[in-house]
């Protein structure tokens, strides 16, 4: 057999070998303002990521696949570029809680350098019996809508819950009161003799 004809079966069999695959991300430069480790319901919050795009495959993103963004704030804001090699190429100003990005924005070859940078704000949600919150979500979805293992990636919050106070008794809550013992003032005996020996008195002259 000869070697240049060997060489090309070699080629056509490991071209047959060569799969798509998922690309791969990782949030950077994750910030949320304010920052702390709690926030109250209500609170609005401002959150930035960059999710540069690793190509794990021929391309930096398959075209029929999804990036998705999420988030659980309420009223919430996008603002989402693509960025390849460092020039703005695409644009979402998108409000409500989540955003679709179709993989034909971010499917270029290897050589270039593609990353999503994401801005967004909203209100904290009510705690609704959980305790945490989900600021920023992204996951990828395969062709056939189904999420790609692997591919979630979540900036989560905690929502603090208000202590419950003992309230104090309101005018319509009846108030223990102290018990008091009434001490009644004795008669004074002087009336009384004054008043006796007067009868006697006029008794005695009556009967004279």
């Amino acid at each position: 057999m000869k070697p240049a004809f060997l060489v090309l079966i070699i080629f056509l069999l490991s071209a047959g070998f060569v799969i798509s695959g998922s690309a791969t991300y990782s949030l950077r430069d994750v910030t949320v303002t304010p920052s702390g480790d709690t926030y109250p319901p209500g609170i609005s919050l401002n959150s930035s990521a960059a999710l540069p795009i690793v190509p794990a495959g021929p391309t930096t993103f398959i075209e029929g696949y999804t990036l998705v963004l999420s988030t659980d704030l309420n009223q919430a804001g996008w603002n989402i570029r693509v960025m390849v090699d460092g020039n703005q190429a695409a644009v979402f100003q998108k409000f409500g809680n989540t955003v679709f990005i179709n993989g034909y924005l971010l499917s270029y070859p290897v050589t270039r350098d593609v990353e999503v940078r994401v801005a967004l704000e909203g209100a904290v949600p009510p705690s609704r019996g959980e305790s945490t919150f989900s600021v920023l979500r992204v996951i990828e979805l395969n062709n056939q809508g189904q999420v790609v293992s692997g591919s979630e990636q979540t900036v989560k919050g905690t929502i603090s819950i208000p202590v419950t106070l003992t309230s104090l008794p309101t005018q319509s809550e009846p108030i223990a009161e102290i018990s008091t013992t009434t001490v009644n003032a004795g008669i004074s005996l002087a009336p009384v003799l004054g008043s006796i020996f007067l009868i006697f008195f006029f008794i005695r002259r009556k009967n004279e």
